[in-house]
């Protein structure tokens, strides 16, 4: 039987190549001084709207102009776009302890002990993302506090079968009390300047409900 973890991995492996419509650093346009940006960070989290999922015990806020989807991903807890921005954002929530108890059962040890268990997630979950892709460069990987929370930050263009355009990705991977969550957004690279600042925004408000 497939576990629902392997089944999320897969999932996000065909998302990756199959389910685009179409398909920045920390901050996209401007801001030289951190202060300057973690203003404008507060004040774009505060004009938007908080969306909150009960199940998967978390809160975002999305921009305005977003609409909810159904159609990005199957596993996906929360889906947003803006198509006309070529915008979009999903989240992936996994209980830590099936996603551990999963990878460490498997054959061949694939779970780290040495790794946190956000890195082990990150580390499952960029390559089943980036197997089916044409990197333009190795993904940067940062880690980060989202909120109080430990988190792993990546960010790459690439070129998907089917799509014609590069796609510019920016993925937080974040360890929660009891999940394990993959916030995803993604634009055209040719907008990545445009909606940098909107898909660090949403990963910034990412928030615990429970």
């Amino acid at each position: 039987m497939t576990s629902r973890t392997t089944g999320i991995l897969v999932g996000a492996s065909l998302f990756a190549f199959v389910m685009f419509s179409s398909c920045g650093g920390m901050m996209g346009k401007g801001g030289t001084d951190s202060a300057s940006m973690k203003e404008a960070l507060e004040k774009a989290i505060a004009n938007n709207r908080e969306v909150t999922v009960s199940e998967g015990g978390y809160k975002v806020s999305i921009p305005n102009d977003m609409v909810s989807s159904t159609e990005l991903n199957d596993d996906a807890s929360l889906q947003y776009q803006n198509t006309t921005k070529e915008l979009y954002i999903i989240v992936i929530d996994e209980s830590k302890t099936d996603f551990i108890k999963t990878f460490s059962d498997l054959e061949m040890g694939q779970y780290d002990d040495k790794m946190t268990p956000v890195e082990n997630y990150r580390t499952f979950q960029l390559k089943s993302l980036t197997d089916n892709m044409t990197t333009r460069a190795t993904p940067v990987v940062k880690k980060a506090k989202i909120n109080g929370l430990d988190a792993e930050i990546a960010d790459w263009s690439a070129s998907v079968p089917g799509i014609e355009v590069d796609i510019y990705y920016k993925v937080a991977f974040i360890e929660g009390t009891k999940n394990l969550y993959m916030l995803m957004t993604w634009t055209l690279a040719s907008d990545k300047a445009t909606n940098a600042d909107e898909m660090n925004q949403m990963i910034q408000s990412f928030k615990l409900t429970e």
